[in-house]
């Protein structure tokens, strides 16, 4: 006998491993197709802070467009992803895109490293996103994440139906600041809220909100809302994991309320 008994199992399970490592995945931009909700923080600690909310749509083959919401430095305004926009990926996850911006502000070239993750059915669940930023005159760190909407059709009020957890935060170069709560849709307008709130080191303080909401076709939206400690907040949003014709998982969101404020207000709300 060559081998003994005892050694033929623990050979099979080698030869196995070795068979995982030679059929290891490799990615291609096939594995990045579809519409993602976009959701990027930019924090300087100097200067008035920065904050992106919007959608990525990914052709399958090397084309992005869809649009961006962009508080920046006290201006709000909506950049457009126009054509000639592209992305890549390599056989590790990891990719880059070179995005050409239109808005008020004029058209700037943008660049963006990407990593995905939560592949399933070949296509990622969610991208984590580094803006490459080479400018001398911007000291703002970008960083975020995009997800993957998953809508089979138009979507409306009824995809967002529920009860969400939400953290929001507030990156500003003052007294810092964040919520942490739940927030309830009816699915129709109507959008009730509970939050704890904590500045700096303040007592933290409870209280409620109620307001309305809207959903555009392409699952983006918006929520207003009046809290009971009189503030009012104006939310610019976008719904993404979609299944089936459920309500959204998750919801990424970006406070327009006062653009000219020298902190943003970001958060994200996942269905409970």
């Amino acid at each position: 006998m060559l081998f003994k008994r005892s050694f033929v199992p623990v050979l099979l399970l080698m030869l196995f491993a070795l068979t995982n490592i030679s059929a290891a995945v490799t990615y291609t931009p096939a594995n990045v197709k579809g519409s993602y909700s976009v959701l990027v923080n930019a924090y300087s600690g100097s200067a008035s802070e920065q904050a992106w909310l919007g959608l990525f749509n990914f052709d399958g083959v090397n084309a992005v467009s869809g649009y961006l919401t962009i508080i920046d430095s006290g201006n709000l305004f909506v950049a457009t992803i126009s054509s000639g926009s592209t992305y890549s990926v390599s056989p590790n996850g990891s990719g880059s895109m070179t995005l050409n911006l239109t808005s008020s502000q004029g058209t700037q070239t943008g660049q963006i490293a990407f990593t995905v993750n939560s592949v399933s059915a070949s296509i990622a669940k969610s991208l984590q996103l580094l803006v490459i930023n080479t400018s001398a005159n911007d000291s703002h760190g970008h960083a975020g994440t995009a997800n993957l909407i998953n809508l089979s059709g138009a979507a409306t009020a009824a995809r967002l139906k529920g009860t969400y957890s939400v953290l929001l935060n507030w990156w500003t170069t003052g007294t810092q600041q964040g919520l942490i709560g739940t927030i309830k849709f009816d699915g129709v307008s109507k959008v009730t809220l509970s939050f704890t709130e904590q500045l700096a080191e303040q007592t933290a303080t409870t209280g409620t909100g109620s307001g309305t909401y809207s959903v555009n076709s392409d699952g983006s939206g918006s929520i207003s809302l009046t809290l009971s400690n009189g503030t009012t907040m104006q939310f610019d949003t976008v719904m993404n994991s979609i299944t089936g014709t459920a309500a959204a998982k998750g919801l990424q969101m970006l406070d327009v309320a006062n653009p000219s404020s020298t902190s943003v207000v970001t958060g994200t709300a996942v269905y409970e």
